[in-house]
């Protein structure tokens, strides 16, 4: 594996994948230039919504196949965290950490979280056990193309030295979005896999206070 200086505290040191939730071993960032051209060549589709917005409503599937629509949650606030796969990336900037900056606005502010990403229902259940949220399969990212774009997860994969022919593997760009009590958007971010939101600002625009992370 390839060593590389380190980046921001945004951006994860080293990505992981596992089906079975056996831990890969890590890889090396490349140069950035070479970073850069892959993030690049990587996205797809671009966030749709934008702040002001109607939220696109959908029905997608999650743990033992039930089906939420997002329409039946109308008269509450909503946030919607798209990631590009369970169990992927590490355990200080990947999704699991994603979820879990988001477990104290679902628990002790009693807002309704959302994970949505590619994989199947069967995963949904085990990976709501590990996050304690709700997750959902937006499984043809037909949500995803609506809300914060999609990118060749594979490629982006194979451009860090983690995967070897992944290209062609699609799935949600990493992103965050706040609906308020009338569905419409109030807060928009969207990324690449190796940035996360920043969770004081989705917390401003649920109009919270300060969370408790312990």
């Amino acid at each position: 594996l390839r060593s590389s200086p380190r980046y921001s505290t945004i951006t994860m040191s080293a990505f992981t994948l596992s089906a079975t939730h056996a831990v890969a071993k890590t890889a090396g960032l490349r140069a950035k230039t070479q970073a850069k051209s892959s993030v690049r060549r990587a996205v797809t589709t671009k966030a749709a919504v934008k702040v002001g917005d109607a939220a696109p409503d959908f029905a997608l599937m999650g743990e033992g196949f039930e089906v939420t629509k997002l329409s039946d949650l109308k008269g509450s606030k909503v946030v919607l965290a798209f990631f590009p796969a369970a169990f992927s990336g590490d355990a200080d900037g990947g999704c699991q950490c994603q979820l879990q900056a988001l477990q104290s606005i679902a628990k002790t502010d009693g807002v309704k979280v959302l994970g949505i990403c590619k994989d199947q229902p069967f995963a949904m259940g085990v990976w709501k056990g590990v996050q304690g949220i709700d997750c959902l399969s937006d499984w043809d990212l037909s949500a995803s193309e609506k809300y914060v774009g999609t990118l060749d997860f594979g490629e982006f994969l194979d451009s860090l030295d983690v995967s070897t022919n992944f290209k062609g593997y699609m799935a949600c760009r990493r992103g965050c979005v706040v609906l308020d009590e009338d569905q419409k958007v109030v807060y928009s971010w969207n990324g690449m896999p190796d940035q996360l939101p920043d969770t004081t600002e989705i917390q401003a625009a649920l109009g919270i206070g300060k969370t408790d992370f312990a």
